[in-house]
């Protein structure tokens, strides 16, 4: 049997120390804008959800959108927005320095609670400045029914 001698903790430190450094470098937004796009992190647009007395509502931020390129569905207890923010570049005499703004594919998935009422006739979808606004009725609570015990 070898015996491996022990080296103590000062032999784990500066490899600790050149992990953490290689990890922090990931993080930095120049690296990130050197990456190749598959690589980049995905368009994810903020959203809010809020709720009044009648329905939730699910606001999501989408500037420089049109209608057109925004799907809404409802998948089981799930709201999902989907959509494509595309890279309209132009070539009259500007060159770019620095693009911080998001582009590409995105999708949303919001779990909506029980009492939403999930038919698709009854959610309203409207996009106005930049902002989709989903509105999900809540299903109305069922009234308590007392029911009649019969002697057997």
């Amino acid at each position: 049997m070898n015996l491996v001698p022990w080296r103590g903790r000062s032999d784990v430190s500066p490899f600790r120390s050149e992990l953490d450094n290689l990890f922090g470098r990931y993080l930095e937004p120049e690296f990130v804008s050197n990456l190749p796009t598959a690589l980049r992190r995905g368009t994810i647009p903020p959203v809010d959800v809020s709720e009044t007395e009648k329905n939730w509502m699910v606001c999501v931020e989408l500037p420089g959108l049109n209608e057109k390129d925004i799907q809404v569905q409802i998948l089981g207890q799930q709201l999902i927005v989907s959509g494509e923010r595309k890279w309209e570049e132009e070539k009259k005499g500007k060159e770019f320095h620095r693009v911080e703004s998001q582009y590409g594919s995105f999708q949303r998935s919001i779990q909506l609670p029980e009492n939403a009422r999930l038919d698709p006739d009854s959610v309203v979808a409207t996009y106005k400045k930049g902002i989709l606004e989903v509105l999900v009725p809540k299903v109305e609570p069922t009234p308590a029914a007392k029911i009649p015990v019969k002697a057997g």
